[in-house]
């Protein structure tokens, strides 16, 4: 090894490492809702609250109605820039 000074000991210790500071959570995100007859806020799928199948439909068209009535909520959004 090399020479290596050693440190003179004050007989203080050392102070307490802090914990690494956790990053700021994201806010949830409110889920997309739409009632039937009005425009898509975003493109994507939709499966109706109240139960029945998935429809794909592009932002600003009108959302078909559901088969047992009721709002239908955003399941997966589109992956491109046009959706957002």
């Amino acid at each position: 090894m090399a020479n290596k000074a050693a440190k003179p000991s004050s007989g203080a210790s050392k102070p307490a490492a802090r914990p690494a500071a956790k990053p700021a959570a994201r806010p949830a995100a409110k889920p997309v809702v739409v009632n039937p007859g009005t425009p898509a806020p975003k493109s994507g799928q939709y499966k109706p609250v109240k139960g029945g199948p998935e429809v794909t439909v592009p932002k600003g068209h009108r959302m078909p109605p559901t088969p047992n009535g009721g709002p239908s909520k955003l399941v997966d959004p589109t992956k491109n820039k046009s959706g957002k």
